[in-house]
């Protein structure tokens, strides 16, 4: 039985398998029911992490793989995530995408695992994932969403002042947006005073972060705050910082090593003038 199909789905022999197994079960039900689940819709991957996409099936009661067929695939355009019949993985069916990234957990499919791990984790890997199982005891599938994160860096912090304010900046990487916030002393929200910068490098999946918060006045205690809500990742950095003093210091040395420059270089001239002259 051949079943060609048009539009944007190409003609496989792995959907040949899978529909020519769909017919059958329809036109000869078997006892009990055959059932695919998936134990979380939702899940979130982190960046060059790996995330395992789960998949429960009922089994059958002999533990028999051999009308098994398991298919991963993307919902947006139905290209093959990972495909297994005939008792191995069919990997020239796979999307280019997923090469070298998929595994299913094979010692499990006889209890009814069809869980497929992921590696290396992408931002393209982000998306909706159908699971579909034909065995002999039907044909089922499910539907999960993938969403895709990553970690923050450390935070990189720089100050510059006048003689009138004080400027602090962190700069860091990750994804998605955060939530910032600049906190005085007294956990007062300071974002009056702050400004944020971003920039998303759509290949590397990461967004580029700059915040910034002003002061004005040479002596402060505030803290930054940077929650990635999709990963659970807060950080918390305190900033204490005071020109005041720090700057009359430093302008006394400053001026003290330049005296000392000027008076090495007068001595110099002077040394150069009586060598000539003698």
């Amino acid at each position: 039985m051949t079943i060609m199909t048009t539009g944007r789905y190409r003609t496989s022999w792995c959907w040949d398998v899978l529909l020519y197994t769909s017919l059958l079960n329809s036109l000869f039900p078997c006892a009990g029911s055959f059932k695919v689940t998936v134990p979380a819709v939702h899940l979130v991957a982190a960046r060059h992490h790996t995330v395992v996409l789960g998949c429960e099936f009922t089994p059958d009661p002999g533990h028999n793989l051999s009308n098994l067929v398991v298919t991963w695939q993307r919902q947006e355009d139905s290209r093959v995530v990972h495909s297994f019949y005939y008792l191995k993985d069919q990997l020239e069916r796979q999307d280019s995408y997923y090469q070298n990234r998929t595994a299913l957990f094979y010692t499990e499919l006889g209890k009814g695992n069809a869980s497929l791990r992921i590696t290396d984790v992408r931002p393209g890997d982000a998306g909706r994932y159908q699971c579909m199982v034909s065995a002999h005891g039907g044909t089922d599938r499910a539907e999960l969403q993938l969403d895709y994160g990553a970690f923050y860096t450390e935070p990189r912090l720089s100050i510059s002042f006048s003689r009138t304010e004080v400027k602090m900046e962190y700069e860091a990487e990750g994804f998605p947006m955060p939530e910032v916030e600049w906190l005085g002393t007294q956990g007062q929200n300071l974002s009056h005073n702050t400004e944020i910068f971003e920039r998303v490098d759509q290949e590397k999946g990461l967004l580029y972060l700059k915040s910034s918060c002003v002061a004005h006045t040479h002596a402060l205690n505030v803290t930054f705050v940077l929650k990635n809500q999709l990963l659970n990742q807060d950080l918390q950095r305190h900033v204490s910082f005071s020109s005041d003093g720090g700057s009359s210091n430093g302008a006394v040395i400053v001026l003290a090593v330049i005296c000392s420059l000027l008076c090495c270089f007068a001595v110099l001239l002077a040394w150069f003038y009586w060598h000539k002259k003698k």
